[in-house]
């Protein structure tokens, strides 16, 4: 029986593995054509961030992954691609594209003190040793008021960002929707962001992440809040092959121990 359940989980394992390889192929295919090939990886990843702000619709949430239950793995970034998503689909299938060129990106989580729950994210490109936070969901980069980039270290030392447009004549498209938007952040409260409180993951959007950071922020001394993500757990595919793999090893020790 044991051996029976493990053989099904294995194949499940198997085929989401090959469903992540085609999927990458087709980000990977949407990358090089975004950038046609660019040889200056500045240009490529603002060329593709215009792609996705101009091309990929805005969505309300992101679409689920395969079923609602799995919503707290995030969307697979060719459906993301297909039909749109909110800022973290959006910045999620940014960062696969981006991997598939070789530039490496994470993204980052700026915050409102009165309300963290409610977030936004972004991204962090670094590009030859220098970083750049790149929102493709407004269209916009935050660098020092000189002109030069920033990253996640800046913001988190409190020094104020110049949210400057990438994109111009372009406009961002709604999913489903005749309706664009211009570039750059609505003249609302709910923009006017905490940027000291920036960190890479949305530890206050349930009461178990918070319960989480509690335990995690002391034992990292705060690193917790620089730890970048790869961008191979922006894959869904990849986390829920892993999940049952994991689930599965367990099972198999759990039934040795038993027949000790």
């Amino acid at each position: 029986m044991l051996i029976a359940a493990l053989s099904t989980v294995a194949a499940a394992a198997l085929l989401l593995l090959g469903l992540y390889h085609y999927r990458r192929v087709r980000i990977a295919e949407f990358a090089r054509h975004a950038v046609c090939d660019s040889s200056d990886p500045r240009d490529a990843a603002f060329t593709l961030a215009r792609t996705i702000f101009s091309g990929v619709g805005r969505r309300h949430k992101d679409p689920v992954f395969i079923s609602a239950l799995l919503r707290p793995l995030g969307a697979s970034p060719v459906t993301v691609l297909r039909h749109g998503g909110c800022c973290s689909g959006l910045h999620r299938l940014y960062i696969t594209a981006l991997d598939t060129l070789g530039i490496r990106s994470a993204q980052i989580t700026v915050l409102r003190r009165v309300d963290p729950a409610h977030a936004h994210c972004l991204v962090q490109v670094a590009i030859d040793h220098t970083d750049f936070l790149i929102d493709v969901d407004y269209g916009v980069w935050l660098r020092h008021a000189d002109g030069r980039p920033m990253g996640l270290i800046d913001l988190q030392r409190g020094i104020a960002p110049v949210i400057e447009p990438f994109v111009f004549g372009q406009v961002a498209p709604y999913a489903g929707s005749s309706r664009t938007r211009a570039p750059g952040f609505p003249a609302v409260d709910y923009y006017r962001f905490d940027y000291e409180l920036s960190c890479t993951a949305n530890w206050a959007e349930t009461a178990l992440r918070r319960g989480v950071y509690a335990v995690l922020k002391p034992l990292t001394r705060g690193g917790i809040d620089r730890m970048l993500l790869p961008a191979s757990l922006e894959w869904p595919e990849l986390l829920l092959a892993f999940a049952l793999c994991a689930g599965a090893l367990g099972l198999f020790v759990l039934q040795i121990l038993s027949t000790r």
